[in-house]
Formats: structure tokens, sequence, C-alpha cells
């Protein structure tokens, strides 16, 4: 693991309010020992939402849920047009697995002291599928790292696949195995298009509240550098007065001294 991957674990188990902190002392920690590249790394990033921070906490504090939560995916990604009924179970499991998550960072939320929210929600849940549809996403997820929230993608995107179709015409079979698998194939193709308006809609939700997230973000970062430069300012003040004094003090020295020799 590179040193920059490192410094995110270690960077993103910090609580949100604490992060500018302790991304400005990893930054110096990392240039202290030369490991510039990192040292910048880190110094760019920004502090994760709340939402975000919930889902990197997944990683250390429900890994077996997350584990299971991917292979959900990844099993409706290969069953979907090929086994209709497997299909449905995997995507039962995908969501029983996903509201576990949900809960667990909620928990994880509420533990540093922030209130539970349908928003937080909504966005947890979004970027848990983001990241279940991408490979580098996924791995990212798995080891707590997430830089960014993700949106839910749409059907097709998380089963890797083109959409289920209802083949028509042909000759109708009257056994009733087929007839049940037909049926099947139908409830998960209206599944799939339902699903697809849905994420459409939260996709432009999602784009909304993202441009007000980054906006916010930024006014933060504003107050935060801000109360930082203040800071430093009054730190600078207190050891001007500070020098000022002991150059008063020098002088008052030296006149004792020039006094005695004459």
């Amino acid at each position: 693991m590179t040193a920059g991957a490192r410094a995110l674990e270690r960077l993103y188990a910090v609580a949100p309010r604490d992060f500018t902190r302790a991304r400005n002392t990893l930054a110096a920690e990392l240039r202290q020992a030369r490991e510039l590249d990192a040292a910048r790394e880190v110094a760019r990033l920004r502090r994760p939402s709340a939402p975000l921070w919930a889902v990197n906490q997944l990683a250390r504090h429900a890994r077996p849920a997350l584990e299971r939560f991917l292979d959900a995916v990844d099993r409706l990604r290969r069953t979907q047009l090929s086994d209709p009924r497997g299909a449905m179970e995997a995507m039962r499991a995908e969501r029983v697995q996903l509201e576990a998550l949900v809960q667990r960072a909620e928990q994880a939320l509420a533990e540093v002291g922030y209130a539970p929210s349908a928003e937080a929600r909504r966005r947890i849940s979004d970027t848990l599928l983001g990241a279940a549809a991408d490979r580098r996403h996924a791995e990212a997820l798995m080891h707590g790292r997430l830089t960014e929230e993700l949106h839910a993608p749409g059907f097709d995107a998380l089963t890797g696949a083109t959409r289920l179709r209802v083949v028509q015409g042909g000759t109708p079979r009257r056994d009733a195995g087929a007839a049940k698998a037909h049926d099947e194939r139908r409830r998960a193709a209206a599944e799939a298009r339902q699903g697809e308006r849905d994420a459409k809609t939260r996709q432009r939700e999602a784009k909304a509240r993202e441009r007000q997230r980054e906006a916010e973000e930024r006014r933060r970062e504003a107050s935060e550098r801000a109360a930082e430069v203040a800071a430093l300012e009054r730190d600078a003040a207190v050891a001007r007065e500070r020098l000022a004094e002991v150059e008063r003090r020098l002088k008052q020295v030296r006149r004792g001294k020039s006094r005695r020799t004459r």
C-alpha cells in the first residue's frame, strides 16, 4: 500500500468535524518524512460530507456486510439475463444488505453526534449503489477511502447488461413451468424499467443536491481558512508583542551597563 493510500485510510477514520485539523497535521508529517507526493495529495483533500464519512466507516466496522452486499450485486449482474428467478433472489438479497448497511452507517453518524435524516439515508444508499457498479470505486469502498459521494446508477449500469426484454410472438407454450418463467421475466423487466425511471429521477435530484453541497463545502472551507488565518494573525501579534517586550528589556539592560561604565 502506498503512503498516500495509508494516509487516506487513516484520515477518513477521523470524524468529519476533526478532519481539517487532522488533514493539516498529516500533510505536515508526510512533508517532514519526505513523502512529498502523498503530502500534496492529502493537502488537497476536502472534508468528507457526513454521509460519505459514514460510508467509509463500513469498511472498518461492517466489512462482512459490505462483502455480502457487493456479492449480491455481482450475482444480480451475472444472473439477470440468464436466470430470472436467480436475478430476483439476488435483487432481494441486495436490497436487504443495502438496508443493513444504511442502518449501520446511520449508527456511525449517531455515534459522533449527527442526527439521522432522510436526506442522509438517500446519499448513503446512492453512494453504496454507485460504488457497487464500478470496480475502482468498489475497491476504494472496501478500503474505506472513497473521496466523493456517488450517484446511484440505473438498472442497466448496475447489472452491466442491456435492458431485459420480453420476447413476443412465436408458438405459445402451455407448460406451466414455462408460463411461470415467462411471468418472472415480465416482472423482472417491469422492475428494471421502473428502476431505471426511479434512478434517472434520483440522478437529477442528486445532481442538484451535489451542486448545493459543493457550494456549502466551498463556504465551509473559506470559513475554516479564514479562521485559521485569524488564528495565525493572533499568534503573530502575540509574538510581536513578546519580541517588543524583549527588545525593551534589552535596551534597559544596555542603558544600565552604559551608565555603570561611565
